[in-house]
């Protein structure tokens, strides 16, 4: 029996839609008379909870697996500035982050969700990250890590179509692959909360118990009839590695799907640069250095280049300690000017709260010494106690 067609599962876990192929003991022995049946009451569960302890259901086939290379693509310019997109981008962003919120709750307490409430949600960000991704990308700084998975849930789903339109993914495109990082951690409102949130490393059983969050999430998805194969493999898929060092398959790179590359990409990324009740938040660059560290052992090379290529090494919202000692929020730019971006100036050479401005640094301003004026490292995102909420708010940056 292989495990690239079946996945054997506990009858506590079973739910309407999957498709039984086998029992863990002969069919003559349990109360069917069809050997292979698709769950279609609860009476059916209650059966084989009463005469099973675990079943095989049937994963979906691969057919509908998304190759890169059939994919349609096309260029982007942003059709908006950052002024003119930010309204709409936090409508957005406010939307999906309570859909995301509201489907982990549902699925904790043993309900489902609207899968048309999701779609609907990417859709809006796709449009916003079309529009204008610096604006999106702003909106992804705030990371309460009380909320840590949902908002996770959401960043990956916006990190996914930020690559993805680096790519040049159509639009259509960009709303499944949307759909797949925003949908792609759904397993773990199954894991315990004791083992979730918990402080310190994981024991060997503790983390053979959170690396189940994969099968559990395409045992979630498949169970919709709503959700495309590509949805739920890539929440089967996005901890496999290249080196077919991954989880929960050990899958080889030809058989890791491209979305499912793309997420990996997007989760890594945005688990790193988040702050999480066990580990602080590392910089963007720090988290683009170990994505570069794993190009072609872990991750896709040619994606990972992309993504540094879209983010930028000074993403907008990062904290930053200038050569002259002041700190400083990169502002988003005009890609041309990626690199020497603007920064307003929020704290003095002592480090403490200064009269704010802003300057350019494609301008190639000087400091008090007639010094070049440059960016000397990227710092933590609550460095120094800035409030990034209060500027994530105000949204007085622009951007070309």
């Amino acid at each position: 029996m292989s495990n690239d067609t079946v996945l054997k599962i506990s009858c506590d876990r079973l739910s309407l839609g999957m498709k039984v192929v086998e029992l863990d003991r002969p069919w003559v022995e349990s109360p069917f008379t069809v050997h292979g049946f698709r769950i279609t009451t609860e009476a059916e569960i209650s059966k084989l909870k009463a005469s099973c302890k675990y079943v095989y259901v049937a994963a979906k086939a691969k057919k509908t697996e998304i190759s890169a290379k059939n994919l349609k693509r096309q260029a982007y310019n942003n059709t908006q500035s950052f002024q003119q997109a930010l309204p709409q981008a936090k409508s957005a962003h406010r939307q999906a982050k309570s859909v995301v919120k509201g489907f982990f709750k549902n699925l904790e307490l043993g309900q489902t969700f609207e899968t048309s409430v999701a779609k609907k949600a990417v859709k809006q960000c796709v449009d916003s990250v079309i529009a204008n991704q610096e604006a999106m990308m702003w909106l992804g700084l705030l990371k309460d890590v009380d909320e840590y998975t949902a908002r996770h849930s959401l960043n990956v789903g916006l990190l996914s179509i930020i690559l993805g339109r680096a790519e040049g993914l159509s639009p259509a495109d960009l709303e499944v692959v949307g759909l797949c990082g925003m949908l792609h951690d759904m397993g773990k409102s199954k894991i315990p909360l004791e083992i979730l949130n918990k402080e310190g490393a994981f024991s060997e059983e503790e983390f053979d118990i959170m690396k189940t969050h994969t099968t559990l999430g395409y045992e979630i998805l498949t169970a919709k009839s709503d959700i495309t194969d590509e949805v739920a493999n890539v929440a089967y898929s996005h901890h496999e590695r290249l080196n077919g060092r991954g989880y929960p398959r050990a899958l080889p790179a030809e058989k890791i799907s491209y979305f499912s590359r793309i997420v990996a990409i997007a989760d890594t990324y945005d688990a790193i640069t988040s702050k999480r009740v066990y580990s602080p938040a590392k910089t963007s660059l720090e988290g683009l250095r170990i994505l570069i560290g794993a190009k072609g052992s872990h991750y896709d090379p040619i994606l990972v280049d992309r993504f540094v290529e879209a983010i930028g090494i000074y993403p907008a919202g990062s904290v930053a300690e200038m050569s002259n000692g002041e700190i400083g929020l990169i502002l988003p730019s005009a890609i041309e000017h990626r690199n020497s971006p603007k920064v307003l100036i929020v704290r003095g050479k002592d480090k403490k709260p200064c009269d704010e401005r802003q300057i350019d640094l494609s301008q190639e301003p000087t400091d008090a010494n007639g010094k070049l004026l440059k960016i000397n490292h990227l710092l933590s995102d609550d460095a120094f106690g800035i409030d990034l909420k209060k500027y994530h708010e105000l949204g007085t940056a622009e951007a070309g």
